[in-house]
Formats: structure tokens, C-alpha cells, sequence
């Protein structure tokens, strides 16, 4: 126990520094190794604890340490966000993060979107699992595109007026996906390459290392194509979820079927929408857009149209066909 003054003496007060010792104790050296779902326990063993997992830093400190990819935002940890915040926390626990990826959450908001579509793909994933299924990933990832060609991507003719193809191909970054949730432990780590290309999302999802610089357009590519071309036959396809997490836009596409190491395809089956105009949309693209990725292998369970869903303007729905 700390020293006490006692009372009496003049010029002093009646107080005690131990609790005030107790409690920089605890949280400088006990609180810092505790794992975050320890905290509720211990703020209940007495007085003193409880005073110590008030502070919404402790819990601020606890929770960055288990989830070193997310850039959490203090305000997360006050007590009006605390409980909802920690009923979430194991989706975050188990999320798979791309590398070179932050994951920002500034609000109970963020918190609230992220986790409900991370659980979406997460039950996906373990129901295809279930099924049988030998490939089913989950991963958070940034979608950067190239700044200079950003533009011209999104220009909806000129190339294919002129009848030259791939002139204006925007190329962005790939993603990664570990070989951990694979049932064959020896496959090789699959990445998923981006693109925008006439006003349309192009993906090419690969295991042979092959860079995106490398990767051909199909010769018979057209925005608005329909169906699954240029598949080798000893390769199954693979069916992709992209679904964005942006105040600037909205990427949303589910269940596009996608051919593993063939050209690029466009991206098909889903939504995309500007929230604040052709700009801020660009400016997001270029910086990055947080999303959430989930790949299994086999064919949709239902037909997917590929068609085209890029549109700047207005929102633009393409729906699969039954």
C-alpha cells in the first residue's frame, strides 16, 4: 500500500495515495497485457479495477493491440459505445486483412456497416464450407486505381468507338488472398487483380504470379458481353462477392462468376453509384476504397448477366437471372 498522511499533522490533508497508486499500477502495467475480452471480467473484481476499466483508454489501448490492422477511433471506447462495440468484437477478431491495408473505424456507425457485412461474407464462406466447397476466403481490402488513367477508365466510347480496345485500361491493386482457409494446404496463394475499363470493373483472379501489367484483354471483349469467356478447361470458376465500405460510392457486386487464371472479365451482377458526383468518386478510387471480398470456387448458384454496371450518374442495378 502506498504511504498515508495522517490527519492532524499541520498542513496537511486526510487522503490516502494508495488507490491512486493501485490504479496507475493496473492500468501502466496489468491492463496493457490483458486481451480485450478479459476487461469486463476484471472490471468487476472490486473498487479498484472498476475504476480502472471506466477509462475508456484502457479499453482504447486493449482493443488496438488485438486488432493491429484497424485504426480505431477513441470515441469507440466511451461509455455510451463500449457495449455495442464489444458485442462486435469477435467479427473483427477473425477477420483476415489484406496486406498493407488499414481498416478505419471512426464511428459506432462504421462499426455497425463493417460488421454486418463482414458477417454476411463470413457466413457465406462457412456455408460453402459446409457444402463442400475447397475454397472460401474472406478478406478486407483496398481498392486503389492509377490516378493518371483514372479518367479516361471511366469514359464510356472513345476506345471502342475507334475500335481499339484496352487503351484506356485504369489498372489497380490486387489482393491476396492466404492459402489458410483452403482445404488443399499446398495451393498456391490466390490474388484477385482490378481494373476499370470503359466504364466497367474488370477482374482477374490468378495463382500463377502473373503481374496485372501481364494480363491480356479476351479478344472478343465488349463491355455488355454476357457469359463466362475464355475459360480453360481444366479450370473450375470461381464466384466473387466485391461489396465497398465508402461515403464517396457504392460497389456492390455479388455472385459474378470469374475465371481463375484466364484475361480479364468484367465484374457483373451488382450495383455501383456515385454518392457526391464524378469527382469525389475519382478522388476515392485513386486513394483507395475499403472492401469486403469473399471468393469461393464453383459456379454461382444462380446465372449471373454480365453486363455492364458502371454509371456515374444515377444508380444502375443489374440483377442475376433466375
Amino acid at each position: 500500500r502506498g504511504p498515508a498522511i495522517e490527519s492532524g499533522a499541520p498542513g496537511t490533508c486526510n487522503m490516502s495515495f494508495s488507490p491512486i497508486i493501485s490504479r496507475h499500477l493496473v492500468r501502466r502495467g496489468v491492463a496493457k497485457f490483458l486481451f480485450v475480452v478479459d476487461l469486463s471480467r476484471l472490471q468487476a473484481l472490486n473498487v479498484i479495477t472498476k475504476s480502472v476499466f471506466d477509462d475508456g483508454s484502457t479499453w482504447f489501448e486493449s482493443a488496438s493491440a488485438a486488432l493491429p490492422t484497424f485504426k480505431l477511433c477513441r470515441d469507440l471506447f466511451c461509455t455510451a459505445c463500449r457495449v455495442q462495440f464489444m458485442a462486435l468484437l469477435k467479427t473483427f477478431l477473425t477477420a483476415i486483412v489484406a496486406d498493407g491495408c488499414e481498416v478505419p473505424l471512426g464511428s459506432i456507425e462504421d462499426v455497425r456497416q463493417m460488421a454486418s457485412l463482414l458477417k454476411n461474407a463470413q457466413r457465406a464462406a462457412a456455408s460453402h464450407r459446409a457444402r463442400g466447397g475447397n475454397i472460401a476466403h474472406v478478406a478486407i481490402g483496398s481498392l486503389a486505381f492509377d490516378a493518371e488513367t483514372i479518367d479516361a477508365a471511366f469514359e464510356e466510347t472513345t476506345s471502342l468507338e475507334n475500335g481499339q480496345v484496352g487503351l484506356d485500361l485504369c489498372l489497380g491493386t490486387s489482393v491476396t488472398f492466404p492459402t489458410a482457409t483452403s482445404r488443399h494446404r499446398g495451393a498456391a496463394p490466390l490474388c484477385l487483380h482490378f481494373a476499370w475499363q470503359s466504364g466497367s470493373l474488370l477482374v482477374s483472379a490468378r495463382d500463377d504470379n502473373k503481374p496485372s501489367t501481364s494480363i491480356e484483354m479476351p479478344q472478343d471483349y465488349h463491355p455488355i458481353y454476357r457469359g463466362i469467356a475464355d475459360r480453360p478447361r481444366s479450370q473450375k470458376p470461381l464466384t466473387l462477392d466485391v461489396i465497398s465500405l465508402s461515403h464517396a460510392l457504392i460497389l456492390n457486386h455479388r455472385n459474378c462468376a470469374v475465371n481463375k487464371n484466364s484475361a480479364w472479365q468484367t465484374a457483373a451482377s451488382g450495383i455501383f453509384t456515385v454518392r457526391g458526383g464524378r469527382q469525389l468518386a475519382r478522388k476515392a478510387l485513386t486513394r483507395g476504397v475499403l472492401c469486403i471480398m469473399c471468393v469461393r470456387d464453383g459456379t454461382p448458384e444462380h446465372s449471373t448477366n454480365f453486363a455492364k454496371t458502371l454509371n456515374l450518374d444515377r444508380p444502375q442495378a443489374v440483377l442475376a437471372s433466375r
